[in-house]
């Protein structure tokens, strides 16, 4: 009998752990990212009541909020300790069925599942080195030095850029202006106050250039300032452990950059002194197998002597405990079994530029599910489902919740619709034998690759996803995103029946063609 997995969820703690469930021993990183409560119970009241008190998870429908207590001040203290927060994660299920039926335990498959409501920041060191990533705009200049000047002199935290920035020729004293357009003097000159300040940082700043230097534990905390593609960058940056990212809006959708620059100094100061929730991103790992690489290892397990090797190279690979190198050690074009990318978004197979449809064959965990016969396919994170996917016809989903979407481009079937699959399962995408044409793959729309016949595209969730600090919540931030950068179900509103009831009774011709152009107003 296959053994069924017990999920046990830990809703928000009422009493503050003790340092030695809190304070790993220190591995290189400065910040912690586990989900910890302030013990302080201003925290905890910034959700509603958690619906499950006690064992059996006897439901409270009728308690009331913090605050609404008539009795006295201990009694309105017990009535604040009692209110528990609500919990992100569904209810654990009552695993009794019937009279005989329940659910087989087994100690050994108990998954500890932390509330995401509860994932907060906490630095277990003060963060010293800090990473600005800025988007490639002259009007990102001003708030760019602003903010690396007083990070620098007011913080004394050493800030590392892109080597690009130091080559910015808005940024340099020593570009021959007559070689250059009438257009960029005009430019160059009105920045002449922003690059005195650079000028004057300049010799403080640590560069890297992506692609060449290891960032691996070098970084404590990432600022990006910009739109969602300076976040996919980031993420492209650190393909095992990410630090905390702060993500300023000065780009042109900002769904995933949720701060305003306005205030940035106060933004920053709350962050780095831990006053910040956390929305865990999850990544994909996918990894590329090619056929003359599998067919080298099925030879060397059926030689003998070092009849391990390989299949221990896969599952290092699996737990992602394989990558000695870092930084764009996945992003390699040979994509061995024992290379692999993290992506934030989406990974996407598309037929290139044949003008054969693509005939991908799908598998999960092994068994075939489908084919896809279409222009392509896209398995996206929750994150990615308000990208690509949305625009392919996929339903948005919140980064909270675990699980992978998978999504045809434009498929020649009436039928088939996006599916969502749990985050735990592996994906195999590969070339059907009988397709008339190869297939193209990009990463985070980057290292474009041919999937020829024989070769196959792993994809599964990643143990290391990206800490992005919330604004607000993550479900305040969520929403005023989709509100503010998608537009989400904007429409005018229906009139109520009274209005209309008033105008047709009316039996007047003057007032039945009004009712015709009526305008539908927004209440």
């Amino acid at each position: 009998m296959k053994s069924s997995t017990s999920i046990v969820v830990n809703p928000a703690p009422t009493t503050t752990p003790s340092a030695a469930q809190t304070v790993p021993k220190a591995t290189g990183c400065s910040a912690r990212l586990a989900a910890l409560v302030h013990d302080d119970l201003a925290n905890q009241l910034l959700h509603l009541n958690s619906g499950r008190q006690g064992q059996g998870g006897t439901a409270a429908s009728s308690a009331p909020g913090p605050g609404l207590s008539n009795g006295t001040a201990s009694d309105d203290l017990g009535m604040r300790l009692w209110w528990r927060t609500r919990s992100l994660n569904a209810p654990s299920p009552f695993q009794h069925f019937g009279p005989c039926g329940r659910i087989m335990k087994n100690s050994a498959m108990v998954m500890q599942i932390q509330d995401p409501a509860s994932q907060r920041l906490t630095w277990y060191k003060p963060p010293l080195t800090v990473l600005v990533i800025k988007k490639k705009d002259s009007q990102v200049l001003p708030p760019f030095v602003q903010l690396v000047e007083w990070l620098v002199q007011e913080k004394h935290m050493v800030v590392w850029v892109e080597s690009a920035v130091l080559e910015d020729k808005l940024l340099r004293d020593d570009v021959k202006l007559e070689q250059e357009s009438s257009k960029f003097q005009k430019v160059h000159g009105q920045y002449a106050g922003v690059r005195a300040r650079f000028l004057a940082l300049r010799e403080k700043l640590v560069t890297f250039k992506d692609g060449r230097d290891d960032l691996t534990d070098r970084i404590d905390f990432i600022v990006c300032l910009g739109g969602d593609g300076t976040l996919l960058y980031a993420s492209q940056l650190f393909q095992q452990s990410v630090p905390p990212v702060m993500a300023f809006y000065l780009g042109s959708l900002g769904f995933l950059t949720p701060f305003q620059c306005d205030n940035f100094q106060e933004q920053v100061t709350n962050v780095l002194e831990g006053h910040a929730a956390l929305t865990l991103r999850s990544r994909l790992r996918c990894s590329i197998h090619r056929k003359g690489e599998r067919r080298k290892e099925s030879l060397l397990h059926s030689v003998g002597g070092n009849l391990l090797i390989p299949n221990f190279h896969r599952q290092l690979n699996y737990v992602e405990l394989n990558n000695g190198q870092t930084g764009k050690a996945g992003c390699n074009n040979n994509n061995g079994p024992n290379n692999s990318i993290l992506v934030l978004n989406e990974v996407v197979i598309n037929r290139g530029p044949s003008p054969y449809l693509s005939n991908i064959d799908i598998f999960l965990d092994g068994k075939y599910i489908t084919s896809v016969q279409g222009d392509g396919l896209i398995v996206s994170t929750p994150t990615g489902s308000t990208a690509y996917a949305a625009a392919a016809g996929a339903s948005m989903i919140h980064p909270s919740v675990p699980a992978i979407l998978v999504t045809p481009i434009c498929p020649h079937s009436l039928s088939f619709r996006p599916i969502v699959v749990p985050a735990g399962v592996e994906l195999k995408i590969s070339i059907s034998p009988d397709s008339r044409n190869t297939s193209r793959v990009s990463f985070d729309g980057r290292n474009d690759q041919e999937l020829n016949h024989g070769d196959s595209l792993r994809v599964t969730t990643s143990i290391y996803p990206v800490p992005s600090i919330c604004s607000q919540d993550q479900i305040s931030d969520w929403f005023d995103s989709l509100a503010e950068g998608l537009h989400w179900n904007v429409r005018k509103r229906q009139k109520c029946l009274d209005e209309l009831s008033d105008l047709t009774a009316s039996g007047s011709e003057d007032t039945l063609d009004d009712f015709d152009n009526l305008q539908i107003y927004d209440a």
